[in-house]
């Protein structure tokens, strides 16, 4: 008989691994492994990209890959790289940032680009996140809102136009700054960014990509397209989170 008000063991999560056929339906990226509830405390791990597993009728967040970050020299965006959580020696791929961090060259373990991760204060009141995607081959992956239709272009100058009237009297330039106003301010960017996110390709047959929602109170990702490289899509979660 056991000791009356012992803790049962917690059960030990074993690694996801990485077959690079596909990867997983839902994923999240962060440190934990289990989320509080009423009766269980939280339990928590290596900053990981995770992947929803159920053991005795509680979910986990199993390691699929673990994240590290590099400091760069002068202040500059850090460097991440994604090895396979089952194997941390196998480097899975490698997120560099250029042109000051608003993008990120994404790279498997040979160095080839697998696509870019991009970050845009631009049309703001047009997107529903800032965080895009570009893979070869596939046009852009961006998160708009529904009314967003057509080129860039053609996106800023009915957003302007939208402004303007909502604005009234306010001067063009005054309009131009509204308009321009930068994603760094987090706590807007949050009020203004929904619960739920859904980035699409326009033109592809599979036109929904990738979507964000929550579960047990974790960002969870959901990859739709059967195009679209994981790797990608957890390199914009990694961003996102960081």
């Amino acid at each position: 008989m056991g000791i009356l008000g012992r803790k049962k063991d917690e059960p030990t999560i074993d690694p996801v691994p990485w077959d690079g056929s596909g990867g997983p339906d839902w994923f999240t990226v962060g440190d934990v492994l289990r989320s509080a509830t009423f009766r269980r405390k939280a339990l928590t791990g290596e900053r990981a990209v995770r992947v929803p597993t159920m053991r005795d009728g509680v979910r986990y967040f199993a390691p699929a890959a673990l994240v590290s970050s590099a400091d760069r020299a002068d202040s500059e965006p850090p460097s991440y790289e994604l090895h396979e959580a089952e194997q941390s020696g196998n480097l899975l791929c490698a997120l560099t940032p250029v042109k000051g961090g608003a993008r990120y060259r994404v790279t498997d373990a040979q160095g080839e680009e697998l696509g870019l991760v991009h970050r845009t204060p631009a049309a703001k009141r047009t997107i529903q996140h800032s965080w895009w995607l570009q893979q070869p081959g596939h046009s852009d992956i961006v998160a708009r809102y529904h009314w967003a239709r057509g080129s860039a272009k053609e996106i800023a100058a009915r957003g302007k136009e939208r402004a303007k009237r909502e604005a009234g009297e306010l001067a063009g330039s005054v309009v131009d700054s509204i308009l321009s106003f930068g994603a760094e301010d987090d706590e807007r960017a949050s009020l203004r960014t929904p619960n739920h996110v859904t980035w699409r390709a326009e033109g592809e047959e599979e036109r929904v990509v990738l979507t964000l929602g929550h579960l047990d109170g974790v960002t969870v990702y959901q990859p739709h397209a059967s195009w679209l490289d994981r790797r990608l899509a957890f390199a914009l979660a990694v961003l996102r989170e960081a």
